[in-house]
């Protein structure tokens, strides 16, 4: 498992440096013929790796219920954000990734539930939940860096 602990630090990496090299204005907007934004994308990677790891463990997601409201799948931008909430998620990206570091040594997510994602993918364990946010991380910074291009 320590090899997706490289991967996740170095997702986390890839979308902290889009929030402190992009401007405000540019993380916000949400060019012609998209529905979401940088910042969404970010977050969302974020609330999902919560949802999935923690909330089908039953255990109660680190971020804040607001942003799981905010930026859950189905969800959309539904305006702009400001530099603090930036600077929040960002924060979040490393502080969540340590908590979970030491959430996975003490078994925490020992009863996790069967849960089939919008790729028909079945994530019966953590061990299989894991692997698909790295897979799913790979997706939101693939629409970052697109998103990237046009802002």
């Amino acid at each position: 498992m320590e090899e997706n602990w490289s991967i996740l630090a170095h997702n986390r990496a890839i979308y902290s440096h889009f929030l402190n090299h992009f401007t405000l204005e540019q993380l916000n907007t949400v060019p012609k013929g998209f529905n979401n934004n940088i910042i969404w994308n970010v977050a969302h990677a974020l609330v999902t790796q919560q949802l999935i790891m923690y909330g089908m463990s039953g255990v109660t997601p680190l971020v804040p219920k607001e942003w799981i409201d905010a930026y859950k799948k189905g969800t959309k931008p539904e305006g702009d954000v400001t530099h603090e909430h930036v600077d929040q998620i960002d924060k979040a990206l490393f502080s969540s990734l340590d908590q979970l570091k030491d959430d996975l040594g003490s078994n925490l997510f020992k009863n996790f539930q069967l849960y089939t994602t919008s790729s028909k993918m079945e994530l019966k364990s953590i061990e299989t939940a894991f692997p698909f946010i790295l897979f799913h991380d790979g997706i939101h910074i693939g629409s970052v860096l697109s998103l990237a291009k046009l802002v």
